[in-house]
Order: C-alpha cells, then structure tokens, then sequence
C-alpha cells in the first residue's frame, strides 16, 4: 500500500480521543458494550464513516457483533462466515503493518464473498484518495496469536488513505479492543460458569434429602429447603425469622453460638458437631450438623452453609446400647463397669467414698425352692426396697446374681459406715411379699471406704468385698468394716520386709541408683541413663523392685521411696564424673502415686537445687497407663515441672489406650517404646509397622524416640532403619551401680 506521508503534528484530539476509549475499554464492561464502544469510537474518533465488527463464535466462525455507518450496513449484523474464509481474506490483503489493506485494484471476487454491502461514495483527484472498494482490516489477536477478531474500516471522513500516525494510532486501538474482548469473554465465561454452578448447587440445595439452611453472620437462615422444613415442622416463612439459636436445645444453644463466632472470626473454615434441635411439635431431635463458610476475597464471611443429618434414631440405639452395657437388665440398676466408672470419676475429683457390698444370705436357696421367676421377683423387690432406703447422692447397683453394691460418697470414717450399713439391714428385715410367699431375708454386708485418690475402683470393691466375707463367716446378717489387717493376712515375714525398707528410706543406706545406658543411634555413643532402682539387703542381699514395690504400694510407702530415687537420681547426675561415662541427662522413673499430690514439682525443684543440676539435664519418666488415668491436678503437675525445663518421657508407650491424645494434650519430650515392641520386631513384619508408625509419627511431632529392650544386632538395625533416635537395652550392658 502506497503510505500518505504524516502531518508534522498528530491530531492532539485524535490522541486524547483514543486514549480515553482505551481507558474505557479498560473497566468491567459487558462484552456487547465493549463492542459498540470499539466500532463507535472507529466512526467517531478514528474518523471512519462505516465500521464493524467481527467475533470468533465458539462454533469457530466469525460473526458480525456491532455495526456504524450509513443506511443499510446494519443489516450486516448476524451475518457469519467460516474462520478459513478470514484466514483466506487476510491473506490476500496488503500487510501494511499490524493491519490489512484491500486495494479495488486487486481482484474484489473473494470482498463479494465478503459482504454484499457496497459504499457510495465519490473518488476526489488526488493520488491517494480512498475508492469505494477499498477496505482496511485490523485483525484482532490473543495473547497467543489467535484470531478473536476483526475491526473493519472503511470510508475515513478525510477521503484520502491513512497516514502512518493513523496507521499506529489504529494498530495500538485494535489491540487494545482485542484485550478488551477477551478480557469480556472471559468474564462473560465466568459469569456462565459461576449461574451454571450456583443453579446446580441451588437445584441439589432444594433437592437434598439432607435438612440444608443458608444462615447469616446475624445468626438467622435466609434461605431453608424442604428436607429442613420436614426436619423441624416450622412453616418455611417462620424458620426465615428465627435465628439457630431459636430452634436450638437450650442446653447446647452455648456450644452452638460458640462453634459459629469461631467459623465468623476466621479462626476455622468449618466445624461438625452434634446437636439437639427442638421441633414446632416440642419434640427433641438430634441432628449432625455441619457448618461451612462461604467467604468475599478478602476473607469477610457472606453466608455459613448448614446441612443437619438426622441421627435421632441412631442417638437412642447407642443410649440404648450404652445403657444395656452399663445397667443390670432385670433390675434396671447401674452394674458393676457403671460403678466403677462411677467410683473412679469420684476419686480423680479427691471425694472419699464409701462402698458397701450386700448379698443376700441363702437366696440360692430360695431361688431352686420357688423357681427362677420368683427368684427374679425377690431380686426387683431387694432393689425396689434399697433403693427407697438409700441416702440422696448415693448410687446403687447391681454386680452379681444375689449381690448388690452401693457408693456412699462422703462417707469414709468406720462409725459413719457402719450406721448406714445398719440402716440398710434395717430396711430389709421387713418381710417381702413375692406372690402368695413373704419371706423374710437375711443380708450381710461388708463396707470399705477410700484410702487414697490414686486407689483403683476394682480394688475398693473388692476391699469391701473381703468385709463381707468377714461379715457372713461370723454369723451372717451382719455389717463388717474392712480392716487390712484382718481381711488381708500378712505374714510376719513380710511386716520385717516393710520395716527395713521404712528404715532404709529414712536413713538412705541400702538404696541404690543402677544405672542402665540410653546411647545414640547415630553413632552408639552413651547420650544419656535410666536410673533403675535396686535395694541392697543386709540379710537377702541384693533385691530387684519386684522383690518390694508391691508391698512398699500396699503400705504406702511408694510415696516416699519414689522421693528418695529422684534425690539418688539427680545425685547421679552431679557426681562429676557422671557426664564423662554416662552421657549429658539422667532419667528418673516417677510412679502414679507421685502424682496429684502437690508435691511433685516441689520436690523436683530442690533436687536440682540442692545438688546444682540444670534442669534440661533430667527427664522424668512416666508411664503411658498412668497418664491415661491422671487427674487434672496431676496432668497441671507434669506441665509444671516441664515449664522448669525438666523433659517428660512417655515410658512403656503402646501399652495403653490413649496414646495418641497423650501425645497431643501433654509436653512429651521423649517416647520410650515398650521392649514388648521391640523383641519381636525381627520376626513379626506387623509389630515393625507399628514401630516404623510410632517413630514417624513421633519424628513429625518433634519428639525424641527410644527403643527400650534392644537386645540384638539386628534388632539394632532396625530401630535405626526406622529413624528411631536412641536405644537402651542390654545390647548396650546391664544395669550398673
């Protein structure tokens, strides 16, 4: 194309003119405004009497969008032709620039396939005057140089071809107008996108057979389906004036509120809990509600999506399941698991307790002699008369065919029980009335009261127990007091072993701290000990625990013996010749009676201070069982000696039942991994899974691993293939003083 040489200046309005459609162009406009904007500004600021506008369709044609010019050009508007035919027509046209020219001297076959529209127009005298049968094309690319286009131009008002400042001024206008478009159909695709999957998720919304509400940061549901209002039975209008809280249990209206502030604060995304709702009938419901946040950009909440399934029927199975596997089925009354639950919820909470074990004397008796059934009436009878009888507060139940047990909190001093046990044999002297029979029942009970809070539920029991048999080998009838001395035998041997150990612990002399090495997997060198207690005997020599913890628990003297190891342990570690031969720290065994008394961190305290060892030199072992049992006071304990620095050990891990809770809740610094992991690991490929399991877990908790037990080369190996960070074991050597 022949080029028309440019003014000396370029038209500051045609300038100004185009650079404010760009930034037009620019805004969040609508795909059909941004094309009547791109053909209007051809005509009215490039200077074009006719223009129009072609868009690639997704069938991969080019359709005529927008139209400007003279009469009859709108026509135009709809009309389609093949994308190979533009591809055709550019190719013909004259390159001139980023644009194509058309020239009437070329062959206008192909332009008649064009279009059938022809402009009127007058040729002026000079050389570069603009013929009705020219055409200049912008085509209109992608960022990838695809074709989403094409801007066509035709009569410019001056008459004459453009000039190359007009060529640039069109060239920089029609890529302009292609970011345009795209940048409209993408949002025109999106706008699809987003109705196409708000009307699926809207229909699946009504549609669910689970009970679904929109709710608001207000607390109230803007929008309910029909499983909800079935669910609840409130008319759909009303549910749009409650708020969650209006439908809602009263007792878990609390929990409720305080799971939706956290989802509306941002400190979680969705939470699922289990609730109670209460029905326009008054009826109680019980739902598993699952709440999500739907949130703006920048993190604002713009609606909460609940959906509640329906699990009533499933609460009551599992009441009635739990109810059967905690209650006596002919009486109704709690049996022996709900008892000791019972018991032991009343010893972590330090409440003296006393127990009573009843049995019925000679019901077997009377039992072959009436017949089953009449034996059963007699037990509902004895059941329906102690529980008339028994204080408010005291639970009773049921253990055995003729037995019953009943807790007495409060109640602990001999006097106190006895009176109730009297008041209980009192109450069933008073003949029975089974059918035409009334017979009049003996009983003996025997009673036993707490001793301590660490004392296990089982063993209370049976203490009382162990008074009942007392009672019934005296005469029957009668109530007995369980006394240690008289329902637990001991010999004399075994009062001489008590009193040695009480002396050795007051004095000191005897007790020993054996030390057993805890070395490093990397390179096997000695990081650390377990002090292992031993008791030199004047007269039995050498004594192993199992020779006197059972005894030195019965007595109540594992108390004092586990302050006299600690002080044994944390001398160990002072000695200066102790870091040289046995590492840097020093772990000392602490036993569940330890525990809870408020003394633990104190007596841990001066032990370091008395012989000058810094706390991260010591690590306190406790077992996982007891700390599965651990009463809050205890649990507050075991975070306060950790806060001085000292490092909690996890001893004998796997042996319990609630590891991974210990793991989360507590500052375990080290997990010993019980020896009964570790001797078959060789030959069982599923116990050096769950070994491989724990060290990994462990490792992505940040918590050090030992493997106590190892005992074997190949044992070895394996800890270490597993990542496990320190073995002890007499692989390594025995105990030593």
């Amino acid at each position: 194309m022949e080029v028309r040489q440019p003014a000396s200046t370029v038209d500051r309005s045609l300038l100004d003119g185009v650079l404010a459609v760009v930034r037009e162009l620019g805004g969040n406009i609508e795909l059909g405004e941004a094309l009547e904007l791109i053909v209007g500004a051809a005509a009215g600021v490039l200077g074009f009497g006719a223009a129009a506008i072609n868009v690639t369709t997704p069938e991969g044609d080019l359709r005529v969008e927008a139209v400007v010019g003279p009469p009859g050009l709108e026509e135009l508007v709809g009309a389609r032709r093949p994308i190979a035919f533009w591809r055709e027509l550019l190719s013909a046209a004259e390159p001139w620039g980023e644009l194509r020219y058309f020239s009437h001297e070329r062959d206008q076959s192909l332009l008649d396939r064009f279009t059938s529209w022809k402009p009127r127009s007058t040729v002026g005298p000079e050389p570069d005057a603009w013929h009705p049968e020219d055409l200049l094309l912008a085509p209109l690319w992608d960022n990838e140089r695809c074709l989403v286009g094409v801007l066509s131009v035709d009569q410019p008002r001056t008459g004459r071809r453009p000039d190359i400042e007009q060529r640039t001024v069109l060239e920089v206008f029609a890529s302009q107008a292609a970011r345009a478009i795209c940048d409209a159909q993408a949002r025109q695709i999106a706008r699809a996108d987003r109705h196409e999957v708000e009307s699926r998720w809207r229909l699946a919304f009504e549609h669910s057979p689970t009970a679904g509400a929109l709710i608001g940061t207000d607390g109230r549901m803007t929008q309910v389906n029909d499983a909800f209002v079935a669910l609840l039975g409130y008319p759909r209008e009303q549910l749009m004036q409650l708020s969650v809280a209006d439908i809602t249990h009263p007792d878990d209206v609390e929990v409720s509120t305080l799971a939706l502030d956290e989802l509306i604060a941002g400190h979680r995304d969705s939470h699922q809990i289990e609730k109670r709702y209460i029905r326009a009938d008054g009826q109680e419901v019980c739902g598993l509600l699952h709440v999500g946040v739907i949130r703006d950009p920048v993190g604002t909440v713009q609606v909460m999506v609940s959906q509640i399934s329906d699990i009533t029927e499933r609460k009551r199975a599992e009441e009635q399941s739990a109810y059967q596997l905690t209650h006596d089925l002919l009486t109704g009354l709690p049996n022996r698991a709900h008892l000791e639950q019972q018991l032991s919820e009343r010893l972590a909470a330090r409440q003296h307790v006393g127990v009573f074990f009843c049995d019925i004397d000679r019901f077997k008796t009377i039992n072959d002699s009436l017949g089953r059934r009449a034996g059963d009436e007699l037990l509902l009878a004895v059941a329906r008369r102690l529980s008339a009888a028994v204080p408010s507060g005291c639970t009773l139940g049921r253990v055995g065919g003729d037995e019953f047990v009943l807790l007495a909190p409060g109640e602990h001093d001999p006097p106190a029980l006895r009176r109730l046990g009297d008041k209980l044999l009192a109450t069933l002297r008073e003949p029975l009335a089974i059918g035409s029979f009334r017979p009049t029942l003996g009983v003996s009970i025997g009673a036993a009261a707490s001793v301590s809070w660490d004392q296990h539920p089982d063993d209370l029991i049976r203490d009382a127990e162990h008074a009942l048999s007392r009672a019934k080998a005296h005469g029957r009838g009668l109530v007995e007091v369980y006394d240690p001395h008289h329902d637990h035998p001991t010999t004399l041997e075994d009062l001489r072993l008590e009193e040695d150990l009480r002396l050795a612990i007051d004095t000191g002399t005897g007790l020993q701290a054996y030390l057993q090495s805890i070395v490093s997997l990397v390179d096997e060198s000695v990081v650390g000990v377990e002090s292992l207690m031993r008791w030199q005997h004047p007269e039995r020599g050498l004594l192993h625990p199992a020779d006197f913890l059972r005894m030195a628990e019965e007595s109540g003297l594992i108390v004092p013996l586990g302050w006299r190891m600690l002080e044994l342990g944390v001398q160990a570690a002072a000695n200066s010749s102790h870091k040289a031969r046995h590492g840097d720290w020093i772990a000392v065994n602490v036993s569940g009676s330890q525990l809870g008394r408020e003394v633990l961190p104190t007596e841990v305290r001066r032990a370091l201070a008395v012989n000058h060892v810094s706390p991260h030199r010591l690590h306190v072992e406790i077992t996982e069982t007891v700390l599965v049992d651990a009463s809050p006071q205890a649990i507050r304990e075991v975070r306060e000696i950790a806060d001085m620095g000292v490092s909690i050990a996890l001893d004998d891990f796997g042996t319990g039942y609630s590891s991974l809770s210990l793991l989360r809740d507590l500052p375990i610094s080290v997990v010993k991994i019980d020896r009964s992991f570790i001797a078959p690991i060789a030959e069982d490929r599923r116990t050096a899974a769950l070994v491989r399991s724990v060290v990994a877990m462990c490792n992505s908790l940040g918590i050090s691993t030992v493997a106590e037990g190892v005992e074997t080369r190949e044992q070895l190996a394996l800890v270490r293939a597993f990542g496990c960070d320190h073995a002890q074991g007499y692989l390594f050597g025995p105990p030593s003083p």
